[in-house]
This record gives structure tokens, C-alpha cells and sequence, in this order.
């Protein structure tokens, strides 16, 4: 086995000894937390621990968020945009908002107020189950980013998606119609003679998938056309990380 092989078989099965808890792909959350940090701060606190800064994309958080804090929007360029690449949609500002000189936002009484980015303030972080990272990877690059984002103080890491279950697939692939490439990577390999998932290495693959594949095409991505393809593994691409669980 050649030095690249052997990294490679190290970095994707060499996976924690945990018994996974199995959860629908579609949930989603947030947590409050209330100890004071800036903006970054509090992005890099979330990132680490969570799913980054809460993105507020629906009524029902609207509805929900009954504390102050920092929120991911912040202005850059010159535009108000989430963290995430969404431009800022139809939420209203309070009063006399936003003010020029300041370029981050909070959330405060049901509506957006901005501060300045280097204020100290509580701060919401997304708690998502399926992550879409808009940076562009090669698949080994993904799947380390991904297991970068665990955090040592809660029983929770990050791995790149496993996505054998029906409704878990579809979620994924209407997902993937935000991603910035036309292809985002999952946690489909093939080595050792046999596909599997990264972190699910023992489930069984459904999809039709070649027995030989062309050795340029060993990693699975989801399109946006809604199908599962195989790819190789050096192209770049957006990718999703999952959040695993353990008992």
C-alpha cells in the first residue's frame, strides 16, 4: 500500500470506538448561550462546540427566541449576510436599525439590532444535525474539517454524512440546492475493495453503485440534480458534515 493509500485508510477508518445514537438528518435547533463574547468570539465559541452562529431562516424560531444575544449575520462589503452565504431575506430590523457605524447583529425583542462586533454579548449557536460547509475541499480535506468541528466537552462530534435512510437522502439533497458547487461531498468511499460510510463503516450500501470502480472516482457526492455520484476524490467541492451522537 503506497503512502497516500496508507493515510488515507488511517484517517477514514481509524474512527472513534463509540456506539452511535441514530437520528433524523432533518432536526434542527438551538442553543442559548449566555456568556458574554464579541461577535467572533462567539462564532469561533459555536463553531467549535455547535453548528456556528444561529442562521434565522423561519417563523418558528422567530417565535422562539425570547433571549438578547448575537445571532451569524454581519454586514461585509457593504451587505448584510448570514454566515452561511444567504443574503439577509425579509426579518425585520427595530427601530432606527441598522446604524451605519455598526456591523454585526444581535437579536433583541423579536426583532435585529446591530452593535458593534467588538461589544460583549450573549450569543445563540445553531445546534443543526446536517451541516453545509460552503468552502470547497477535496473529500480528504472535508472529511478532517468535519472531525475538526468535535468538541472534547460535549459527547458529540462531526463526521463527513452518512446517507443510507430514505428521508435522510432526500433532506440532504434539497439541501445541497444552497451549495455553491454543483456536487457536495458525502461520506461515501470506496477502499479496501468495498464502499461504505465513514462513520457507519458495518451498514450495508443500497444505492447502485459499480463493484469496480474507475480509480478516479472512489468518493460519492449528492448533485443537485438529486442523484448520488461518484467522484474523484482531489476534485474541490461544498460537503456536509453530520453531528454524531453517543449514549
Amino acid at each position: 500500500m503506497d503512502s497516500y493509500l496508507r493515510r488515507v485508510f488511517m484517517l477514514v477508518l481509524l474512527t472513534p470506538l463509540m456506539h452511535l445514537v441514530s437520528s433524523d438528518l432533518r432536526g434542527l435547533g438551538y442553543v442559548f448561550i449566555p456568556d458574554a463574547e464579541t461577535w467572533e468570539e462567539a462564532n469561533q465559541c459555536c463553531r467549535t462546540c455547535y453548528s456556528g452562529l444561529l442562521t434565522i431562516n423561519g417563523a418558528d424560531y422567530e417565535a422562539n427566541l425570547d433571549d438578547e444575544g448575537w445571532i451569524g449575520l454581519n454586514r461585509t462589503d457593504g451587505s448584510w449576510t448570514w454566515i452561511n452565504g444567504e443574503p439577509l431575506d425579509n426579518l425585520q430590523w427595530h427601530k432606527d436599525e441598522p446604524k451605519d457605524e455598526e456591523d454585526c447583529a444581535m437579536w433583541k425583542y423579536g426583532s435585529l439590532k446591530s452593535e458593534q462586533c467588538s461589544s460583549s454579548k450573549s450569543f445563540y449557536c445553531a445546534d443543526q444535525k446536517l451541516v453545509l460547509i460552503s468552502e470547497e475541499k477535496t473529500w480528504e480535506e472535508a472529511l478532517q474539517h468535519c472531525r475538526d468541528l468535535r468538541s472534547p466537552s460535549h459527547d458529540m462530534w462531526y463526521d463527513l454524512v452518512t446517507l443510507e435512510m430514505h428521508k435522510d437522502k432526500t433532506f440532504a439533497m434539497e439541501e445541497a440546492q444552497k451549495a455553491a458547487t454543483d456536487e457536495v461531498w458525502t461520506g461515501l468511499r470506496y477502499l479496501s475493495s468495498r464502499w461504505f460510510w465513514v462513520g457507519d463503516g458495518d451498514k450495508a450500501i443500497r444505492h447502485a453503485l459499480p463493484a469496480c470502480p474507475d480509480q478516479n472516482n472512489l468518493c460519492g457526492a449528492v448533485s443537485k440534480t438529486r442523484r448520488l455520484q461518484t467522484r474523484n476524490c482531489m476534485e474541490r467541492k461544498n460537503f456536509f458534515c453530520q453531528r454524531r451522537e453517543c449514549d
